[in-house]
């Protein structure tokens, strides 16, 4: 029979970022690696590249670390995306990158198309730290999709880590929010049980 690995989001800012918030999204990163589930990121840097970095450093991990790759908004489809500094696309610990004509973010996200909506409904959970508007995109479309206002608070799949004052009060709202590694490593293997997945390694 198929084994299929869950898959955990981790979003947050994607410029540079201070050595806290560097550790705590390598540590996030290798929580996803130990529990068994392939990692998912926008595969750039700040976050994103501190989340792959902790994930792939995990040992004899069953999951993969996969990138979603915009373009520029106005660039060739064919051309993958740049940080200003000049730094390519996905960034070196990302292992799938999957490359898309898609722009980060759109204007009218209801009715257009971009690469955070692939992030966003390709994630069986999201763990998200603070960041900006792209972060915020990725959870306005979390809550509406997974309908997180309405689901019991254990079935929500959306975390958010670090501090609560970073977040939107709306998000506060709709979202878990978790205080330590073991509450987010908890609140993953719940939502993967109520959405009948399994983890493939156990931490």
């Amino acid at each position: 029979m198929l084994s299929k690995l869950p898959i955990v989001g981790i979003f947050g800012q994607g410029t540079p970022i201070d050595a806290d918030r560097i550790r705590l999204a390598q540590q996030l990163g290798a929580l996803v690696a130990e529990l068994g589930a392939h990692l998912l990121t926008g595969g750039g840097y700040g976050v994103m590249e501190a989340a792959a970095a902790g994930f792939v450093a995990v040992s004899g991990r069953a999951g993969l670390s996969i990138g979603i790759v915009p373009r520029q908004p106005d660039g060739p489809f064919d051309l993958p995306n740049r940080e200003p500094t000049g730094q390519p696309y996905p960034n070196p610990f990302v292992e799938i990158a999957i490359m898309t004509p898609l722009p980060a973010l759109v204007p009218d996200w209801r009715r257009e198309a971009g690469r955070n909506h692939v992030n966003v409904l390709t994630a069986d959970a999201i763990v998200a730290l603070p960041g900006k508007e792209g972060t915020h995109n990725e959870l306005d479309m979390a809550a509406e999709y997974f309908g997180e206002a309405v689901r019991p608070r254990e079935q929500r799949r959306t975390i958010l880590v670090g501090p609560i004052e970073a977040f939107s009060p709306a998000h506060r709202a709709f979202f878990v929010h978790a205080a330590s590694l073991d509450e987010v490593a908890a609140h993953v293997r719940r939502v993967m049980t109520a959405r009948g997945l399994e983890l493939g390694r156990q931490s």
